[in-house]
């Protein structure tokens, strides 16, 4: 099963992702990015605020106003829409167009878990800046670290192999210098009762998470079974960037993840592909009005192979340990792990809420976890909030999110960087 739960997605798919890439548009800015927007209705992140306009300078939020201003800048009427901030994937594999194609559908941020180190070293800058662009801000690990021909080297890409703990410090340092805002750490219990690709020892994952910690980053670890989960919180990781469905969450891993403070990504879509296969169906392709391209069709039709395998009980364990973690306070946060199969940039970060909420999240916890949880719990500036000194990333709906979270799907307007990304009209 671990080796079903690729990264990239399998090669198949992701030639036939390039293929059906549509050609880049460039884009210019046809408005400044200082202006007034209201009155609105705001979320900001984590609650509502009283406030009904927005003063954006440069790109940057600089007042919140209950009342209109008196600012000789660039009136935005709001229409009384609801604004919360620019979404952010906490779990993504961006290459070609994939930062475009997240902004268009409000996604600002992504953070990649497995991707070219030159890709992500190319779009560092822009996140640091307010200037126009037409493609979301991105965060990554590069390349994950794994044990010799374990799971992510199957894609011919020369990764961090650990054969011993005693080459974690090293490894770790030549991650950092090649750019990686975290460390991601693939790992398989020993004895596990599925097939899987080889994994690190568990004294490997604790001397990686170590030297990692040693280093000032966060180690997040792939996991896939409840076992290596339990051993990925002992050994001290930061987040687990997969939940598992093979058993319920016990009482004693509950405990562990709190006492720690480790926080999970879940991608239920990318399960729900595996287990269910109905989402996509009910959510988005239910929908005509909805202008879903090419690429982003062919990859939310794909399916993982050999799933048919799974009980049906499985996707009754995966919602309920969403639930139980999020009730017990972890920071359960909203990832696609977009293109895998039964994904796409964009649309599935909003599937993914919308699974978050059926999992028996609220709303707003949900809204948290697409937005300033993520933002907190990456550690990523000025962003994930609608907040004084923060980006002006934003999208505007016409109805509460907090009330129908597919309103995201069609959301009237997007900002990025107080720039105009994306408009209904």
């Amino acid at each position: 099963m671990k080796t079903k739960l690729i990264i990239f997605g399998v090669i198949t798919a992701v030639l036939a992702v390039v293929l059906l890439l549509p050609t880049p548009v460039q884009k210019t800015a046809t408005d400044d990015n200082s202006f007034v927007l209201g009155p609105v209705q705001i979320f900001d992140g984590e609650r509502v605020l009283q406030a009904t306009f927005i003063e954006v300078k440069d790109g940057v939020i600089v007042a919140m106003h209950d009342d209109k201003p008196d600012r000789s800048v660039r009136w935005v009427d709001g229409n009384n829409h609801w604004i919360i901030p620019g979404l952010i994937d906490a779990h993504v594999h961006a290459w070609g167009d994939a930062l475009e194609q997240s902004l268009q559908r409000g996604v600002t941020t992504v953070i990649d878990m497995f991707g070219d180190p030159s890709f992500l070293q190319l779009n560092k800058n822009q996140r640091s800046t307010v200037l126009f662009t037409a493609g979301a801000d991105m965060y990554g690990a590069g390349l994950l670290m794994t044990a010799p021909d374990g799971h992510g080297t199957q894609y011919g890409i020369d990764v961090s192999t650990l054969e011993s703990p005693e080459q974690a410090t090293q490894l770790v340092q030549q991650r950092i210098d090649a750019g990686s805002d975290f460390i991601k750490i693939v790992y398989t219990a020993e004895g596990v009762g599925y097939q899987h690709a080889p994994s690190i020892s568990k004294a490997s994952l604790e001397a990686a998470i170590a030297a990692t910690h040693q280093a000032n980053r966060l180690a997040v670890v792939h996991i896939a079974d409840y076992n290596s989960a339990v051993d990925a919180v002992t050994a001290g990781a930061d987040g687990l960037v997969h939940s598992f469905f093979n058993e319920p969450i016990s009482d004693h891993l509950l405990a562990l993840m709190v006492a720690n403070d480790v926080f999970v990504i879940p991608t239920t879509v990318v399960y729900e592909g595996m287990l269910r296969g109905a989402i996509n169906d009910e959510v988005l392709f239910k929908n005509p009005e909805l202008n879903i391209s090419r690429s982003a069709t062919s990859t939310l039709h794909q399916s993982f192979p050999n799933t048919d395998r799974f009980p049906a009980h499985y996707y009754d364990n995966l919602m309920a340990t969403t639930k139980r973690m999020n009730d017990a306070g972890v920071r359960v946060l909203a990832g696609s792990d977009a293109p895998n199969p039964n994904t796409a940039h964009g649309w599935s970060l909003v599937v993914e809420m919308l699974l978050l909420q059926q999992a028996g999240m609220t709303p707003a916890e949900v809204l948290t976890a697409a937005t300033a949880g993520t933002a907190s719990a990456f550690g990523l500036p000025d962003r994930g909030r609608i907040q004084v000194g923060y980006k002006a990333d934003l999208i505007a709906v016409t109805e509460s999110p907090l009330d129908n979270l597919e309103s995201l799907l069609t959301p009237a307007k997007i900002w990025k960087n107080g720039f105009v990304a994306s408009s209904e009209n």
